[in-house]
């Protein structure tokens, strides 16, 4: 026979997995409290005269029933017919009897913490690797391709507190996928629409609906990574088990009884999660229409002002077509201009629909591809700058802050070198952008310059800015940053010819690589040296 200590520990056990157990539990108690109270105040009750009545104390009774209003009889008798197999109205009911378990049991658990924008960017690139990983296992990925993205995924998720990119080594079938990626991509839209669920007891229809809907993302989730094998109890992943957690918060300290996927023993099905989509778009357009009237309040953005409604569902359609072209752009496929040029579209789109340049998800589905975006005036419209410019000011912060740089570091090539030839012991300067220490540091370092000096640029900017930098005799090369700028700086060329500075247009990112074969390219004659490393 088992042990009154096993049984309690038991109990303590499910109550904490199970809210609807729970429930159940406070419920018994609650009854228990209103059947013994009057023999206790009985027996706590001073031997003085019939009419005396015995002084409230912190131990006493009374006095909590003073802290909370005494549960009305017509309570009592239906929580009797519910336990005698009656339908008693028990979410209505436990919500009655909250407060004062709360403060009998002492229950005062604090709101776990919920990072919105780390969550649906965690799982946006998850999302993407594993649908990418999908179409390697395929066939689809050509191999050249492979190992470029594999350092860019990396890298971006280096920039992400425990961010791990198992899928990368998966080994299973593309379809299981498939069914992750899209499991990832509904508790992004989970994430990011959570934070405007009320903390209230009264919820709007809305907000029970999206609380179930989480419980069915998480569970599926969880399972679908249990059917890779990646056994999410002695591995969990982050934003699932965060999720979770929050969730089992929210229904215990506001009395949600969600009935379905709340246990491992109830896996939602994860083949189906793709479904749920059409009804996150229909709870963002209520949602849309509530959130004023709620006055919710959200968390604070360090890019912008709070965000007051969650993006439109015309905005997320734009968004999902943009991410298409995306892909297929990573698969390298045939007529890569007509995918660029309907990645330019989407961009516009979303930024006449309101979205800001620094929308989380927009970001996140062009990162991918940010080293190989057009640097053409035909692309790079006014609305794609203001957003190419949002990302490099992330990827900026990210390094600052992180220590980590987003570009993977590849092997050097023949080119560094041979620019190493040319700039070592010399200072150039860099215009554009958001400065980034360990780029900085990397660029220094591959071609073994004194100094890399760094000027960020802002819209409108002028010329002037740079004029003192341009003059310096120390100068022996200007690197221009075009896709960050707000215009080309064409005015910039004829001033470094007349102070004899060779001028190098960098279309891409801060990679040496990258830099070193541009520098070759239109400077190398300049510089009197060529891509072998010789003296021209």
């Amino acid at each position: 026979m088992r042990s009154l200590e096993q049984l309690i520990t038991e109990l303590q056990a499910e109550a904490e997995q199970n809210p609807a157990f729970r429930k159940t539990l406070e419920l018994l108690v609650a009854l228990g409290e209103e059947i013994l109270r009057p023999a206790r105040e009985k027996e706590t009750a001073p031997p003085s005269a019939d009419n005396a009545t015995a002084e409230p104390s912190p131990h006493n009774s009374s006095q909590q029933q003073a802290d909370s209003p005494p549960i009305p009889d017509e309570d009592i008798q239906r929580l009797v017919e519910h336990y005698h197999g009656g339908h008693a109205h028990e979410a209505a009911l436990a919500q009655k009897l909250s407060s004062s378990l709360t403060l009998r049991n002492g229950f005062d658990e604090q709101e776990p913490p919920f990072d919105p924008e780390l969550i649906s960017t965690r799982t946006r690139l998850k999302a993407e690797v594993a649908r990418w990983c999908a179409d390697r296992l395929r066939g689809e990925i050509p191999p050249d391709a492979e190992s470029p993205y594999r350092r860019s995924a990396i890298a971006r998720a280096k920039a992400l507190p425990f961010c791990y990119l198992w899928m990368l080594n998966y080994q299973g079938t593309p379809a299981m996928l498939d069914c992750i990626a899209d499991c990832y991509d509904a508790l992004a839209e989970v994430a990011e629409l959570v934070p405007f669920i009320p903390k209230v007891h009264q919820r709007p229809a809305w907000a029970d609906r999206l609380l179930e809907l989480t419980a069915t993302v998480q569970s599926a989730l969880y399972h679908a990574l249990d059917e890779a094998s990646q056994d999410p109890a002695d591995y969990p992943d982050p934003d699932q088990t965060t999720i979770f957690g929050w969730l089992k918060w929210y229904t215990k300290t506001y009395q949600k009884f969600i009935s379905r996927h709340m246990r491992r023993s109830d896996p939602a099905d994860y083949t189906r999660v793709a479904e749920l989509i059409t009804e996150f778009d229909r709870l963002r357009i209520e949602i849309q229409h509530a959130v004023p009237a709620l006055d919710v309040e959200l968390p604070e953005r360090t890019d912008a002002q709070p965000r007051r409604t969650p993006t439109s569902p015309v905005a997320k359609q734009r968004l999902r077509t943009l991410r298409y072209h995306v892909g297929h752009i990573l698969r390298q496929s045939i007529e890569p201009e007509h995918h660029w040029r309907k990645i330019r579209e989407q961009i516009e789109a979303l930024i006449e629909l309101g979205v800001p340049p620094s929308n989380v998800e927009l970001r996140s589905a062009l990162l991918p591809v940010i080293e190989e975006v057009p640097t053409g005036d035909e692309f790079l419209s006014h609305s794609v700058r203001l957003v190419l410019r949002e990302i490099d000011r992330y990827l900026a912060h990210q390094e600052a802050t992180t220590g980590i740089e987003f570009e993977e570091v590849a092997p050097p090539t023949p080119d560094v070198e041979a620019v190493h030839t040319a700039l070592a012991g010399k200072t150039i300067l860099l215009i554009g952008g958001d400065e980034r220490p360990h780029s900085r540091a990397a660029i220094e370092k591959a071609f073994g310059l004194a100094k890399l000096e760094w000027i960020p640029t802002r819209p409108h900017q002028s010329l002037d800015d740079f004029l003192p930098f341009l003059k310096r005799p120390d100068i022996a090369l200007v690197l221009l940053a075009i896709r960050w700028s707000s215009h080309s700086y064409g005015e910039i060329a004829p001033i470094c010819k007349e102070y004899g500075k060779p001028l190098v247009r960098l279309p891409g990112g801060y990679s040496p690589n990258q830099i070193a074969t541009q520098i070759l390219a239109q400077a190398g004659t300049a510089l009197g040296v060529d891509s072998s490393g010789g003296r021209t």
